[in-house]
């Protein structure tokens, strides 16, 4: 019965229960609990419906207010994406497309672990988007903490044997797979292995800072944000339009100069962990001799696109955010 009761009824039912164990307070009111139940309907209506059309509005102006930023962004989402489409048309395929050499158990497949990671990736790269185009760039950064951690899993799995090896053993007890987690796993442990293959393996960027400064800066920049601080929380409270004004209500967002400067340091990070996969891919997992329905080429193409697309813009955005009052 629970399971077909329509949301409409549900609402009416707790209305008469709370009528029935606060009558004072529904006498206070001066209105039935029917009368109630008909007020919340017309909120969720009206108000929240207010609500997320303001989010569209915002949503669909954002692009001129983010842009070169947000294009940019969109060939990195694509690329990401891309990798999840690949993965999951590979994944019955017997040839592997990591790791080919390696001797790991037939089950998981190689493929099929790809494309888990590839998977989360894909919608938490979305997640990230969605949330600073419809205002919300502060979640957006929880978003983009999240998407930083899958990130480099996965450039460690791809690197490291152990860390795949690692990272498909599973227990079916709750705290050994805690400790396998925290011995093996965690996030300290799997970002320091990132960036001791940035200092053994340098790759070279259009920028003053190497790779591993980038990406130190960037989880330091985050973590400004995620770790619940008062500060933190008083720029969440006060968003700010592009034109440097405060908006009204904080509830409901606003896309302005964190909204960018969210773009940029994502777009920093995303720039030497997507040339890190480049490398790793091609190099190490073969990827520049797949052939025929598995030919990588046209994602190499794209790759060089985006690379040329943030060596253009990017060091500009940090001058003009250091010329700056």
């Amino acid at each position: 019965m629970a399971l077909t009761q329509k949301p409409t009824d549900l609402v009416e039912a707790a209305c008469q229960k709370v009528a029935a164990r606060s009558p004072e307070l529904q006498r206070i009111l001066g209105e039935t609990s029917s009368q109630s139940a008909s007020s919340i309907r017309g909120e969720s209506s009206g108000f929240l419906g207010a609500v997320w059309n303001d989010r569209i509005t915002l949503a669909n102006g954002a692009s001129a207010k983010l842009s070169p930023l947000i294009e940019i962004f969109d060939v990195a989402l694509i690329q990401v994406c891309d990798l999840a489409v690949f993965g999951h048309a590979q994944r019955s395929n017997r040839s592997p497309i990591i790791w080919p050499e390696a001797k790991f158990p037939r089950r998981p497949s190689r493929n099929a672990v790809f494309y888990v990671l590839a998977a989360n990736l894909a919608q938490t790269i979305q997640a990230v988007r969605l949330l600073i185009v419809q205002g919300f760039e502060n979640q957006a950064r929880s978003a983009l903490r999240n998407f930083v951690e899958l990130a480099d899993l996965t450039l460690a799995v791809l690197a490291d044997e152990g860390v795949y090896g690692a990272y498909i053993e599973t227990f079916v007890d709750e705290k050994a797979t805690y400790t396998h987690w925290s011995k093996r796993l965690r996030p300290s442990i799997i970002q320091k292995l990132v960036l001791d293959l940035e200092r053994a393996d340098p790759i070279s960027t259009s920028t003053d800072a190497t790779p591993e400064q980038i990406r130190r800066e960037f989880y330091g920049w985050l973590s400004q944000f995620t770790h619940n601080n008062f500060a933190a929380h008083v720029v969440a409270a006060h968003p700010v339009d592009a034109d440097g004004n405060h908006g009204a209500l904080a509830m409901l967002g606003e896309v302005g100069e964190m909204s960018r400067a969210t773009l940029a340091h994502g777009l920093m990070y995303l720039w030497v962990t997507l040339t890190r996969l480049q490398r790793l891919l091609w190099r190490d997992h073969g990827w520049g001799g797949f052939r025929g329905g598995r030919t990588r080429k046209w994602f190499e193409y794209r790759f060089l696109v985006f690379d040329g697309m943030c060596a253009s813009y990017l060091p500009t955005f940090w001058d003009e955010g250091q010329a700056r009052p």
